[in-house]
């Protein structure tokens, strides 16, 4: 799917959704930074280094939960010559480096710790939790033995799970700004070319370790605007 169908589908998402619903619904852009933990390089969890953007859509079934769908892109790195572990730093023969590139689309369930009203004048703020599921699309990339950086050779596909922690913020009467921390566990061991396909590039360097499958891991921020009918009725 090319990136002018996944606008379209989000935007007709959104649209249907506020006519035919009484729920609130919040739509906005996502922006931080983002980490890899894997095989090369650091394995610090928490080391903002590539910017990852996206749109989000939240549909809010009451103050407490809502189901989140977002589309995102953004690039992750590796450099062994950043890494505090001498097997890494001392790698023969020769430390590893590896860029790729990324677009993630996937749901969330979201889950208020208090209750939440989005579109009522004053202050309120919660902190919240949540997870989901999303459809990776990244670099193929490997390594041959001979050079020292990754090289790339086409796209796949695979699975990501992410999960974390947030505090959000209602200032104005619509307007919800949330800052969250979203480890993304995936279904690949390849984001770092560790583990090619050996069958499509038999020359390819398979060197994955115990870490197993990689890591993403995102810290940033998220603006919305609520729009739609509140429910009609509350506690």
């Amino acid at each position: 799917m090319n990136n002018r169908r996944i606008w379209f589908w989000i935007a007709l998402f959104v649209l249907v959704s506020s006519f035919s619903t009484a729920q609130r619904h919040e739509f906005g852009i996502n922006v931080g930074g983002v980490n890899y933990v894997g095989e090369i390089g650091s394995t610090q969890l928490i080391q903002p280094k590539h910017l990852e953007i996206g749109l989000i859509y939240k549909r809010n079934y009451n103050e407490r939960i809502g189901l989140r769908v977002m589309y995102s892109r953004g690039k992750l790195s590796g450099n062994d010559l950043n890494s505090s572990e001498l097997d890494r730093l001392q790698r023969s023969p020769y430390p590893l480096s590896f860029a790729n590139d990324y677009s993630t689309l996937g749901a969330a369930i979201e889950i208020n710790y208090v209750k939440f009203p989005v579109g009522e004048f004053g202050f309120s703020w919660t902190p919240y939790i949540h997870a989901g599921v999303n459809r990776m699309i990244i670099q193929d990339i490997y390594f041959d033995p001979s050079v020292p950086s990754s090289r790339a050779s086409g796209k796949v596909v695979t699975v990501g799970i992410p999960f974390g922690v947030g505090v959000k913020f209602n200032f104005g009467k619509s307007w919800i700004l949330a800052a969250e921390m979203r480890p993304q566990f995936t279904l690949s061991d390849n984001l770092d070319g560790s583990f090619p396909n050996l069958e499509k590039k038999p020359s390819a360097e398979q060197f994955s370790t115990s870490l197993s499958s990689d890591w993403l891991v995102f810290t940033g921020i998220s603006i919305t605007y609520g729009f739609g009918r509140l429910p009609c009725c509350r506690d």
